[in-house]
């Protein structure tokens, strides 16, 4: 799980914003009163030429459970599945396919601050500031 800096409000329509920047269809977006949410993507098709050649036709969705971490933080967990016709436990790609998602999945926590660090600079609201991190 990683946190980011903001507002678990900002944080859920900042999730939806990113999966469709990155050309995926979100199915649900769901969010539990002011303690967390989940945004689930539609399953979408992998084209790749060796997953096709090693997994065959291969389907790929995200989900982000995202939670409130306190004042002006939010965990949120980025998960990815995989679904195939053909058995995916032993396939010699599924290293490469699970390497590729968690790439994936630090890509999308940095366009996600990305985002919503613009925003809050376009956008500023009265007496609230971004935390910075302590520094170690």
């Amino acid at each position: 799980m990683d946190t980011l800096l903001f507002d678990l409000a900002d944080v859920v329509p900042a999730a939806r914003r990113q999966f469709e920047a990155d050309e995926w269809v979100v199915f649900q977006v769901h969010v539990r009163d002011d303690d967390g949410g989940l945004v689930v993507t539609r399953w979408k098709q992998i084209h790749h030429p060796l997953i096709w050649l090693f997994m065959g036709k291969t389907m790929a969705r995200c989900l982000v459970e995202i939670s409130a971490a306190g004042a002006g933080r939010t965990g949120v967990a980025f998960r990815a599945e995989l679904a195939s016709h053909h058995k995916l436990e032993g396939n010699p790609m599924l290293p490469a396919a699970k390497k590729a998602y968690a790439k994936a999945a630090r890509n999308w926590i940095r366009d996600t601050t990305a985002d919503l660090t613009a925003r809050q600079r376009s956008h500023p609201r009265p007496g609230l500031r971004r935390q910075e991190p302590a520094v170690r």
